[in-house]
């Protein structure tokens, strides 16, 4: 075989093992079985999970709180407390990465980016002037939410996107706005991409409102969907080709005001589920459990 086709083909595996590298393919689920988190893992108090991400041997949570990290069958491994606010958590290249949102009222702070290690120890941080919420990291680049456009009156149209660099944490752009068409009553929940396109969960002023949206990476609109709130999401493998797998998170008994007060006995757990996308459309395939919508709180 000619030296240069040899030399040609052994760049494209090094480029697409580079490729593959940094986007994985997402971890399969032992089964399709709901997964719920302990009795007391989640704190009093806390709230429902605000974003999460998963690993081969892990499942990454974030609440107001700190990040969790249980293992797939809801076992809480570890739990970090945070100073802030934390809405997101997205994994790449072996670290974790979280959008920390602080008090309007906080002086020249509102956002944090913070890295972590799987196993939860900070190896970097920075801040920034507006705040963040969604997060997920496609080709070395961080995708973070910025907030709603708050101008000029509720329900907000469209939500501030910046981009990051992973490695630096310095900001690759200006924030920029992206309108899906639809009113939001707050920033992104959550973000996760299969290195092509972005999954992007967004609170809504209704839960029949689309929330759930599939973006290329300059944010055109490809598919959206009605999903209720949910309280993370992230992908999975195990689909056929064409299918796209994902897990969701529900929090369940942390909406009651006794909970809220923390006098509710009944603790918060997370229930996770299963989701698929296929042909345009959204379906629950968890085993055993029954797709409807959530009640109106």
């Amino acid at each position: 075989m000619n030296a240069k086709i040899i030399l040609a083909a052994g760049a494209m595996l090094a480029a697409a093992a580079a490729v593959a590298a940094q986007h994985p393919a997402p971890p399969i689920p032992p089964n399709w079985e709901p997964i719920l988190t302990r009795p007391g893992a989640l704190a009093k108090g806390s709230g429902h999970l605000q974003g999460m991400c998963v690993t081969s041997n892990a499942i990454y949570g974030t609440l107001h709180d700190g990040i969790y990290k249980f293992d797939w069958y809801g076992r809480m491994i570890m739990h970090v407390r945070a100073d802030k606010h934390t809405g997101d958590i997205c994994f790449w290249n072996g670290k974790l990465y979280t959008a920390v949102c602080g008090k309007q009222e906080t002086p020249g702070f509102r956002g944090r980016i913070d890295v972590w290690d799987e196993n939860l120890k900070r190896v970097g941080s920075m801040e920034f002037k507006r705040s963040a919420d969604g997060i997920t990291c496609l080709d070395g680049v961080l995708y973070v939410g910025l907030g709603p456009a708050r101008n000029p009156e509720k329900p907000f149209r469209g939500n501030y996107f910046g981009k990051f660099d992973a490695e630096t944490l310095e900001p690759l752009c200006e924030p920029f706005l992206v309108d899906h068409g639809y009113d939001v009553t707050a920033g992104v929940q959550n973000m996760a991409t299969d290195g092509e396109k972005l999954y992007i969960n967004f609170y809504t002023p209704e839960e029949e409102y689309p929330c759930f949206f599939v973006f290329d990476k300059d944010f055109k609109v490809l598919q959206s969907h009605v999903f209720g709130w949910r309280h993370g999401v992230d992908l999975v493998g195990g689909g056929e080709p064409g299918e796209v797998r994902l897990i969701y998170a529900l929090t369940i008994n942390c909406w009651s005001k006794a909970s809220m007060l923390q006098l509710d006995p009944a603790p918060s757990q997370t229930l996770f589920r299963y989701a698929e996308l296929k042909d345009g459309k959204i379906r629950d395939i968890t085993r055993y459990i029954k797709f409807r919508n959530e009640m109106k709180r």
